[in-house]
């Protein structure tokens, strides 16, 4: 299956090749370009897809946040630490309670 990405996915081999890598894993994963402002969803694979309940289409330019997922149990704290992680360059483990499509 080709790869297909958004519209201001870099043509970069580097993801090409993460791609390649990970969906043979059965992972479920997105890739956002973290160089645009809101960090756009440049790739999901179908495990994510699966995941959500989401389709590509639905999931591509959306903010890697995935706020779209937040739901009435995800805690503000959480979604504020991600920001805070995205914001900066350190590693960091959070957990956030997200939603699928159908609740």
């Amino acid at each position: 299956m080709p790869v297909r990405r958004g519209h201001i996915a870099p043509q970069n081999t580097f993801i090409d090749t993460i791609i390649k890598k990970f969906d043979g894993q059965n992972r479920n994963f997105l890739i956002a370009n973290a160089q645009v402002d809101g960090k756009p969803i440049i790739y999901c694979n179908d495990g994510f897809c699966e995941l959500s309940g989401y389709s590509r289409a639905e999931v591509m330019q959306k903010s890697c946040t995935c706020d779209f997922l937040y739901g009435p149990l995800t805690a503000v704290n959480s979604i504020k630490k991600m920001l805070e992680a995205l914001a900066g360059t350190d590693e960091r483990q959070i957990e956030v309670f997200l939603y699928r499509k159908n609740g």
